[in-house]
């Protein structure tokens, strides 16, 4: 038998481990310091103050591509504001940057107001830190990527023989990430029945008589904000549906025929089918009807630093990379050509693609540059410039935007600011625009009018879940509008609002 005195040594030893397992990597007074110079070199000097700062656990990891292995350290904090500043402001850094500044996602950063914080007012962190050993240090690790969780693919089995066993073999397929290659033929009948689901999807809540909102795929804005929208509408008593179509384009067709309630559009694409573009035989779609501007957009033209690509005219007899068929981003890529001098007959090569795709496609020397239309930050754009700091933005000249922003009320100059992406040192200019709420002129007003309840009045409580409907006011709703309202969202603006609606859920 183990004498006494034995055993409460080695619980004691067995303690200081635990202990000092807990503890590794740098002290508390480290983080802290840590966490206030990465919101002063990353976000902006002077604005906040970290007023407590508690470490609540670590893990370590390897990267297995570059053969470094360090430290995540996880925290809760408190940062004052040391002076009034709108985290959800139509221009400027808001909060996409910062949670990504800071380490955390965006709902896990709380205490942000809509309308703007206030000097004194604080916002409740919770994020991780990364640290890598160097010669018996610690050192903060400024550009390593944040792990995506993957589950391994399995294989899938169709079982039964109705249609809803069918059904439920596909869709556990398809949600499940492709075990081959991008350009296989296993990649692309993934692809297909993706597409077919969504559709089925939709006819099935069409079938049980929910509303239907066209949003777009993952991982952008218009999908994300679809999903946050239909869970706070299904809290609130209104069925609805969210389906993830290819984009701006697909929504305003499937509007004009009646196939969606509602759908999320950019400005731009949803003025011109209003109106029709001639020189594409685009007929004109008169029965899309505008309900709310949601927040801004801005078109992204990426690259890397290798490629030589500075202006817009570079780009002759280059590859580049386009949105899919369906989606704003083409859209925009095809007009911003037209507009610089540079017809798609002057390019190399033009793959119309995924953003997803575009970024590998980049990142292998496949395609020189791509385009892509989404709200400020990207969250795709923030990890890839995360991942390489040689990732450069091609700014478009005021020579090109201007005249088109006369041209077309849904676009407006706009500079992107200096450290809204990683290593990204100076500001862009670019076009600007809003992604924007329509419907059909037949939807019944009553149910625009509930959707409208929900969106605008209940936008701080909505912004709890996606932090973007914080961009969503009274005063903004027609900013970028170039289709008519619906009658019924007209009477809506038009009666006065009231506090008590207007912080409802805060």
């Amino acid at each position: 038998m183990r004498p006494a005195s034995s055993t409460i040594g080695l619980l004691t030893l067995l303690t200081l481990l635990a202990a000092s397992g807990c503890s590794r990597g740098p002290d508390d007074v480290v983080l802290r310091a840590d966490l206030q110079r990465r919101l002063d070199a990353g976000f902006a000097e002077g604005l906040f103050s970290v007023q407590a700062f508690r470490r609540t656990g670590s893990a370590p990891f390897t990267d297995l591509e570059s053969d470094a292995s360090g430290l995540y350290v996880y925290y809760a904090a408190e940062l004052e504001f040391l002076r009034d500043y709108s985290l959800t402001s139509w221009r400027g850094l808001n909060l996409g940057t910062l949670a990504f500044v800071v380490g955390a996602t965006e709902q896990g950063v709380r205490g942000f107001e809509p309308q703007g914080n206030r000097q004194g007012e604080a916002l409740q962190v919770h994020g991780r830190l990364v640290y890598e050993r160097v010669d018996g240090e610690w050192r903060a690790v400024e550009d390593m990527a944040q792990p995506t969780p993957t589950e391994a693919a399995g294989p899938a089995k169709l079982e039964g023989r109705g249609p809803q066993a069918v059904m439920r073999g596909v869709r556990d397929l398809v949600e499940r990430e492709p075990l081959t290659d991008r350009g296989t033929p296993g990649a692309a009948i993934v692809d297909e029945l993706k597409r077919a689901t969504s559709r089925i999807d939709l006819r099935f809540a069409q079938l049980e008589g929910r509303l239907t909102l066209g949003s777009g795929k993952a991982p952008g804005t218009y999908q994300a904000f679809g999903a946050a929208f239909t869970r706070f509408a299904e809290s609130r008593g209104l069925p609805l549906h969210a389906y993830p179509s290819e984009g701006s384009v697909e929504n305003g067709f499937r509007l004009q025929n009646q196939l969606l309630s509602f759908g999320i559009m950019q400005s731009d694409v949803a003025e011109t089918l209003f109106r029709g573009w001639i020189e594409e035989n685009q007929l004109p779609q008169p029965d899309l009807r505008s309900m709310a501007s949601l927040w801004p957009e801005a078109i992204h033209v990426v690259t890397l630093e290798g490629s030589g690509i500075r202006t817009l005219a570079d780009l002759r007899g280059r590859r580049l990379a386009l949105g899919q068929p369906g989606s704003g981003s083409r859209f925009s890529a095809f007009r911003i050509g037209a507009a610089s001098g540079i017809p798609h007959t002057e390019l190399e090569e033009l793959r119309e693609i995924r953003l997803r795709d575009a970024i590998a496609d980049l990142e292998a020397g496949e395609v020189d540059a791509f385009f892509v239309t989404e709200a400020v930050p990207a969250p795709a754009l923030q990890a890839l410039a995360r991942r390489r700091r040689d990732v450069r933005f091609v700014p478009i000249d005021p020579s090109v935007a201007e005249p088109l922003a006369r041209q077309h009320f849904a676009y407006y100059p706009i500079t992107v600011p200096a450290r809204t992406y990683p290593g990204q040192e100076q500001p862009f200019s670019t076009l600007g625009m809003a992604a924007v709420l329509l419907t059909n002129r037949t939807t019944p007003d009553a149910q625009v009018e509930r959707v409208l309840e929900l969106l605008i009045d209940g936008s701080n409580a909505l912004a709890k879940d996606y932090y973007r409907a914080g961009f969503i006011s009274a005063e903004t709703v027609r900013l970028g509008i170039a289709v008519p309202l619906h009658p019924a969202a007209e009477r809506f603006y038009s009666r006065p609002r009231t506090g008590a609606s207007a912080n409802e859920g805060s």
